[in-house]
């Protein structure tokens, strides 16, 4: 993402997210001494959020102009990494919460379930995987209709329309979660029904 485009993100399309990110907070309360991990942390507005509270935060993200932001926002001391996230360079079972919110959609639909299962790895057997994106078109009534088709509008216009249709067509999040041997714990709808908040855990192991 281009300096001038990092730069605009929050005032701009981070408003439109506000309330996503109350509800993913909501979804995973912070506290004190959690580690969370932001994979694709863009300017680190939700990674600020849970540092306020006291916790540990890294942030990962492909794009230097984010990270450059992020910086800024997180101050110095932040540990903040570039990279790939289907290749995250974190250690197994190192994160109480590992976090993702509208990242999904923009990756290739064949990385998408490696991203899950690496996020699954690093959250390890007690912590948990929140992702906020786009899931399926459940909600009824006009609001939600009116919330979808704005939503596909920007979309568009920033050229990830077939990646929001393709993971709705996989069912969102949800429906990625059991080939990275992850359930679902809790879910929230955000955004007028256009976004999917899910909180992942591991998925119990197989009766021998």
């Amino acid at each position: 993402m281009a300096g001038w485009a990092a730069r605009l993100y929050e005032p701009v399309l981070g408003r439109l997210l506000e309330g996503v990110r109350r509800t993913a907070l909501a979804l995973s309360l912070p506290h004190s001494g959690m580690t969370v991990i932001d994979v694709g942390c863009g300017a680190g507005a939700m990674l600020a959020r849970y540092a306020a509270a006291g916790c540990r935060v890294v942030g990962l993200d492909a794009s230097p102009d984010m990270l450059f932001e992020a910086r800024r926002r997180l101050g110095p001391g932040t540990w903040l990494a570039i990279g790939e996230a289907a290749a995250l360079p974190f250690a197994a079972d190192t994160a109480d919460l590992v976090t993702a919110t509208m990242l999904l959609h923009t990756l290739p639909e064949e990385g998408r379930p490696a991203t899950l299962a690496g996020m699954a790895r690093v959250a390890g057997s007690r912590g948990r995987v929140l992702i906020a994106d786009y899931g399926p078109d459940r909600a009824p009534g006009l609001g939600a209709r009116l919330a979808r088709c704005a939503a596909a509008a920007i979309e568009g216009l920033a050229g990830h329309g077939s990646g929001v249709r393709s993971l709705r067509a996989a069912g969102g999040v949800a429906g990625l979660a059991t080939a990275a041997g992850m359930v679902v714990e809790s879910e929230a709808a955000a955004a007028g029904g256009a976004i999917a908040v899910v909180l992942l855990r591991p998925a119990a192991p197989p009766n021998r």
